[in-house]
C-alpha cells in the first residue's frame, strides 16, 4: 500500500482542514502519515488510523536558530517514514517541509499555499525582511513541487509575479471544501444577530467588526454581535471596553461553529486578506449570507448583492450599513441565505474538491 505523507503545522488541522482530503485518499487505499509540529491530538489521530510523528516547532517562530535545524529534523523523519508521496501546507511545510522532502529523496512533492497571512499583509520593517526570506525560501522549495494548489486566484498572480513559482505548477481549487452533509441549511431564526468567526488578529478585522457593532447598536440596541475566536495577537483585555458597555458579546472559542452560525442572522468577516474565507462558505452551507471584504481569499466566496455583500478592507462606516440594511431587509437576506447555500453547493462541496485534488496529484 502506497503511502502518503502529510506535513501540516498543527495536529488539530488534521481533524479541522485535512479530514475531507485524508477520507479521500483512504478510500482510494492509499496509506496516510502526518507529521506536525505540536502532539495535541497524537491520540486521536493514531486511533483515527493515522500514523502521526511529531516534529517540535513553534508554527508562528521566527527564531533563526531552531529554523535552520527544522528542516534536517523533517528530512530524518520523511526517510524513517519513506513516503511514495508528499504533501506539504502552510508555510514552514511549504519551504522547510519541500526542502526536506527533496532531500530525502522524494520525487512526488506537492503542496498548497492556503493564504500569504501575515508576511504578504504587514509592511513595517521587520516584517519586510521577514518577506524578502521568506520569498527566497518559497522560490527555493517551489523548484521541487510538481503542482502547487491555491486557494485563490490574486494569490496565485501574487506568486506568479514574485516569480515564487511557474504558472504551469499552479492550479486554484476553492479552499479545503465544506462537508455539505454536516453544515446543513438551517432556516434563519431572527433578524438581529450577527456573528464574526476569526482568530483575534488586527488583520482578521477585529476592531473594525466592534466599531462596527457600537455603530449599528446606536439605531438598533436589540442588534447581537457574536464574537467566536481564540485570543492571539490580541486578547480579550484588547476589547473590553466593546465588551463592557454591550457592543459585542465575546463567546470564547469552541470546536464545533455550527450552532453558533444556525444562531445568527448574517456572518461577518472583515479580514484584510485570506487564502480562503472558510467560515465565509461554512456560513453559506447553512444558509447564511456574507458581510465581507473585497480582498483576496473572500471575495472569492461571495457574489456581491446574491450571496452576501463586499466592502473594501476597513471600511466600519460601510460595514455598518450593509449590517443595518441586512436588518431592515429581512426577507431579502432570507433569500440571499437560500442563495448562498445553492453557492456553496456548487463551488464548496468537499467531496468534488478532494476529488479534484486527488485526481491532479495523479492519484486516480
Amino acid at each position: 500500500m502506497k503511502k502518503i505523507l502529510i506535513i501540516t503545522p498543527n495536529s488539530s488541522h488534521v481533524f479541522g482542514f485535512r479530514k475531507s482530503l485524508i477520507d479521500t485518499l483512504k478510500s482510494k487505499n492509499f496509506a496516510v502519515s502526518v507529521i506536525a509540529f505540536d502532539d495535541d491530538y497524537k491520540d486521536r489521530i493514531l486511533e483515527y488510523g493515522v500514523d502521526f510523528h511529531f516534529i517540535k516547532d513553534k508554527n508562528r517562530s521566527i527564531n533563526p536558530f531552531k529554523i535552520l535545524s527544522l528542516s534536517k529534523k523533517i528530512a530524518k523523519e520523511i526517510k524513517c517514514i519513506k513516503p511514495y508521496m508528499v504533501f506539504s501546507f502552510q508555510l514552514k511545510p511549504n519551504t522547510f517541509g519541500v526542502l526536506a522532502a527533496h532531500k530525502a529523496g522524494i520525487e512526488n512533492i506537492y503542496s498548497m499555499v492556503e493564504g500569504a497571512g501575515d508576511v504578504f499583509i504587514k509592511n513595517g520593517f521587520k516584517w519586510k525582511v521577514i518577506r524578502s526570506v521568506v520569498c527566497r525560501l518559497y522560490k527555493k522549495a517551489f523548484k521541487f513541487s510538481k503542482k502547487v494548489f491555491f486557494l485563490n486566484n490574486d494569490d496565485k498572480a501574487e506568486f506568479i509575479e514574485r516569480e515564487l513559482v511557474k504558472e504551469e505548477q499552479c492550479e486554484i481549487v476553492h479552499g479545503i471544501g465544506v462537508d455539505l452533509e454536516r453544515f446543513t441549511y438551517k432556516p434563519v431564526k431572527n433578524n438581529r444577530t450577527f456573528l464574526m468567526i476569526a482568530r483575534m488578529l488586527k488583520t482578521k478585522g477585529v476592531f473594525e467588526y466592534c466599531e462596527c457593532a457600537r455603530i449599528v447598536k446606536q439605531k438598533y440596541p436589540d442588534a447581537v454581535f457574536n464574537y467566536l475566536g481564540a485570543e492571539v495577537e490580541l486578547k480579550q483585555s484588547d476589547i473590553k471596553s466593546y465588551i463592557d458597555d454591550g457592543s459585542i458579546n465575546y463567546l470564547g472559542t469552541t470546536s464545533d461553529v455550527r450552532p453558533y452560525i444556525e444562531e445568527c442572522f448574517i456572518n461577518v468577516l472583515p479580514s484584510y486578506r485570506e487564502g480562503f474565507g472558510l467560515v465565509n462558505a461554512e456560513s453559506a452551507a447553512m444558509g447564511r449570507p456574507s458581510i465581507t471584504c473585497d480582498t483576496n481569499g473572500t471575495r472569492d466566496t461571495v457574489i456581491d448583492g446574491y450571496n452576501g455583500f463586499l466592502i473594501e478592507k476597513k471600511d466600519v462606516k460601510a460595514m455598518a450599513e450593509k449590517c443595518i440594511y441586512a436588518i431592515e431587509h429581512f426577507d431579502e437576506m432570507v433569500i440571499m441565505g437560500q442563495n448562498a447555500r445553492k453557492f456553496a453547493e456548487e463551488n464548496f462541496d468537499c467531496n468534488k474538491i478532494n476529488e479534484k485534488i486527488v485526481k491532479s496529484i495523479g492519484l486516480i
